[in-house]
């Protein structure tokens, strides 16, 4: 039969027709379908990878959370490694980040209790009932998982420091950029809200309770730690007041550690205004007596209520100003806080005596200043004498500055 005999008829094949091609569903398939199965099978395709990376995806972040280690506060109590890579060391018993968070409601600004150039401190109820003061230090020690080893080096050493009045120093964190301390809370404050606030009812008694206190702090830190600290940044509202008064020295974040080679300054600038020692000013060097210097500024805030800052016309500081009056109407009970009973005489002379004190400790020259040392065994003695206290020849030089 000829070929054209088979024309018309699309089911035969072979032979003169063509080879088949073996499959002869698709060839029954309509020709408006047959350019729809591609794209669809495309489309099936692209949809079961995209489910298919997003589970890969999910299933690598489940497992990474379950495990990471949970992030718990450092035991200030614990060594450093050396070296070491980042700055948590799990402490016996201590506390998460989480438990910080929840203590003080996400740091919230209802839980604030102090602020400073270092930091903000925050009141925190822990789920034990122990109530902590957590400071989180401001964005300049920020930023690094790698905090310096010199920063670890101080915290970990006054970390170690015991004594009745230094604020302990609990432990620390490091969590995504921010630096965390935790200190015990001390319920009334610092001296410097309670000073200088709209009712003041510090009696002198309690003032020099808390002179005292402070320098008997100072005096440790000097003199008896291994290695010797300076604090760097002595002032009233860093003198914190426990229940009984009882003063504490605290914040620490400007403190330097001294006969430590490894141990650096952590802060360019040392000091409050009002506070800071003249030498530092032109010398940028600190020494003890720097810190000697601001403890008197504290002493003249005690015994005259008035603030470090003065305005111009009154010196501009209290260490002027209190020199201009001395040096005009010499030491007369008019220049103590007008607000404190002073109708004994012998609390008057007492108050005196230890303004010749804080004139010491204010010396222009930082070699006409005492020590710490001697300015507790002056303060001890002149309590005993009730104000007949015999000063040094070093008052005399202190008035001529």
């Amino acid at each position: 039969m000829a070929v054209s005999s088979f024309i018309g008829n699309d089911g035969l094949c072979g032979g003169t027709l063509g080879d088949c091609n073996g499959n002869s569903s698709l060839n029954s398939i309509p020709p408006s379908l047959k350019g729809l199965s591609a794209p669809r099978g495309r489309i099936i395709t692209i949809v079961a990878a995209t489910v298919g990376g997003v589970s890969l995806i999910l299933i690598v972040v489940i497992i990474y959370f379950m495990r990471r280690p949970v992030e718990v506060v450092a035991s200030v109590q614990e060594e450093i490694p050396s070296p070491v890579s980042d700055i948590y060391f799990p402490p016996k018993e201590g506390f998460t980040f989480q438990d910080l968070v929840g203590a003080t409601n996400n740091f919230h600004d209802c839980c604030v209790v102090g602020r400073g150039a270092v930091g903000i401190v925050y009141k925190a109820v822990m789920h034990t009932g122990l109530t902590i003061a957590v400071k989180k230090l401001a964005s300049n020690r920020e930023g690094s998982n790698n905090i310096e080893n010199s920063f670890r080096a101080e915290i970990l050493t006054l970390g170690k420091i015991r004594h009745r009045n230094i604020v302990k120093l609990y432990g620390f964190c490091y969590h995504r950029g921010s630096n965390l301390l935790l200190y015990e809370y001390l319920e009334r404050g610092s001296l410097g809200e309670l000073l200088h606030g709209a009712s003041c009812s510090l009696e002198w008694p309690t003032r020099f309770t808390i002179a005292l206190g402070a320098a008997e702090g100072l005096a440790y830190l000097h003199h008896d730690c291994k290695p010797r600290i300076i604090h760097r940044d002595i002032k009233s509202n860093n003198i914190l007041l426990d229940e009984n008064f009882e003063a504490h020295v605290g914040d620490f974040g400007l403190a330097k550690v001294v006969d430590m080679p490894q141990s650096k300054s952590v802060s360019a600038v040392a000091g409050s205004y009002g506070y800071i020692a003249p030498e530092y000013a032109y010398t940028m060097k600190v020494t003890e007596k720097c810190d000697i210097y601001s403890y008197g500024v504290v002493l003249l805030e005690l015994l005259t209520g008035r603030t470090p800052v003065q305005t111009l016309d009154l010196g501009g500081d209290l260490v002027t100003w209190v020199r201009n009056y001395v040096r005009e109407h010499s030491l007369t009970p008019e220049i103590l806080d007008n607000r404190l009973s002073l109708k004994d005489e012998n609390t008057i002379n007492h108050m005196i005596t230890v303004l010749k004190i804080a004139l010491m400790c204010t010396s222009m020259s930082p070699s006409d200043r005492p020590s710490m040392r001697e300015v507790v065994l002056m303060l001890i003695e002149c309590n005993e004498r009730d104000g007949n206290f015999i000063l040094s020849p070093v008052y005399d030089l202190a008035l001529k500055d």
